[in-house]
């Protein structure tokens, strides 16, 4: 039986943050520590991306976790051992090789993690990165420690806050303008599609143009619930 017959819901756990959606519906979104049970729809059928706490699901029945897969239609896995790469970059490649098919993508996603991910336009996924996010970075020093998810493109700083502000903001902006033009010198056609939590404010800084997609991992639940049998 499809999916298609049943209602079902989509939920995407992060580390920070879950978020969920009835199909191509409103998508809803909690920070973690503020979550519960209640916010969620009943519905015959839940899918789920998980790379954060998966036991905030343990009670909800019928639900079946995601797992990256070495294939899934013409999307090829670049992972030695398939299991080893994060479920939520599996997705976020499934929803762009469906949106941008037979072109290549650099996938940024901007979280907790920082991750890259290149896919040839025949869908031959090559590999990827793992970076710390920014509020990974920011936490890094005790004595530095600031929650601000500002990113200013200030040269340098008189005090010692500012001067960690800007400089683990300009080592994050950095290292993904180095990576969009590495990979624009071998495929100058390559589209780059950014999601994540932090996507919206880097995207500004970038020196480059980017395609935004918020919700990526949701949309490649999406596509993946059409094809998936229970």
């Amino acid at each position: 039986m499809s999916l298609s017959d049943k209602s079902v819901l989509l939920v995407d756990i992060g580390n920070s943050a879950i978020k969920w959606c009835l199909g191509d519906g409103d998508i809803h979104a909690e920070p973690i520590e503020s979550f519960n049970l209640g916010k969620l729809p009943i519905v015959d059928e839940v899918l789920v991306s998980c790379v954060g706490d998966c036991e905030l699901l343990s009670a909800v029945k019928n639900t079946h976790f995601v797992k990256t897969q070495s294939a899934y239609k013409t999307l090829r896995c670049g992972y030695q051992n398939p299991s080893e790469l994060g479920v939520d970059r599996w997705l976020a490649m499934i929803a762009v090789v469906e949106q941008y098919s037979n072109q290549s993508v650099l996938v940024i996603d901007a979280g907790s993690a920082l991750t890259f991910d290149l896919i040839l336009a025949s869908g031959e996924h090559q590999g990827g990165l793992i970076m710390p996010g920014l509020s990974v970075l920011r936490s890094s020093f005790d004595q530095f420690s600031t929650n601000s998810q500002q990113i200013r493109s200030h040269n340098l700083a008189n005090n010692t806050k500012d001067a960690w502000e800007f400089g683990t903001g300009y080592m994050l902006i950095s290292a993904i303008n180095a990576q969009i033009e590495r990979h624009l010198d071998d495929f100058g056609d390559l589209i780059v599609v950014l999601t994540g939590g932090d996507s919206k404010i880097i995207a500004l800084r970038l020196n480059y143009q980017v395609k935004l997609h918020q919700n990526l991992v949701l949309e490649g639940l999406s596509n993946y619930a059409q094809t998936y049998r229970v």
